[in-house]
């Protein structure tokens, strides 16, 4: 056999192999590669779109977290019960603060107004009149607390005897009606609400 024709045998040779490793090993290998390319791309887009649906579930979450404060807020502020005792209580702290002395609370009977329902409460007390200037400041800006939404409809202001710090601030006695705001219960035209027995508070 010439070395032509061996040249020619291993060249054919060498062919019928590339060609059985091409049909047998690498292009099935090659068809997996990109089977698996594709799937790695679809689990990415799964992915992607996964962060997504738990951006949102997170700002969702976040949303109703707040809106959960701001109702536990708004329900500090126009409670749907009137909620006497705590009301007085934090009337109170009010007057340490501004420096008056309470004479009587009287809670009148709630009533509908705008928006809600009304809760009167006349109060007496004694104080100088920055007292009650500090008093009536305290009591508007509650709210921001957050407290009480109140609002002073009237006062009434009449000499209380003695004068204090040697006569530069006298005493005063005054009269004042408080409108304390209740949420509105759903129950529109009902009766006033029997829970509003009149309440006194002594000073000691």
């Amino acid at each position: 056999m010439s070395s032509k024709l061996k040249m020619i045998l291993v060249a054919v040779v060498i062919v019928v192999v590339a060609l059985l490793v091409w049909f047998f090993l690498l292009s099935p290998l090659r068809g997996d590669i990109k089977a698996t390319e594709t799937q790695i791309e679809q689990e990415r887009t799964r992915l992607s779109q996964a962060q997504i649906q738990l951006a949102k579930a997170e700002a969702t979450r976040e949303e109703g977290r707040t809106n959960q404060a701001r109702l536990l807020e708004l329900t500090k502020i126009m409670p749907k019960t009137e909620e006497i005792p705590s009301l007085l209580l934090q009337l109170q702290d009010l007057a340490d603060q501004s420096g008056i002395t309470f004479i009587a609370i009287s809670p009148g009977k709630s009533n509908e107004g705008a928006g809600g329902r009304i809760l009167p409460l006349s109060v007496e007390f004694s104080g100088t009149f920055f007292n009650v200037s500090d008093f009536i400041y305290r009591a508007e800006q509650m709210v921001a607390g957050p407290g009480r939404l109140l609002a002073v409809k009237s006062v009434d202001l009449s000499p209380g005897g003695a004068d204090m710090q040697g006569g530069v601030s006298p005493q005063l006695t005054v009269s004042m009606q408080i409108y304390a705001f209740l949420a509105d219960d759903g129950q529109t035209g009902r009766s006033a609400s029997p829970a509003t027995e009149t309440n006194e508070m002594t000073s000691q």
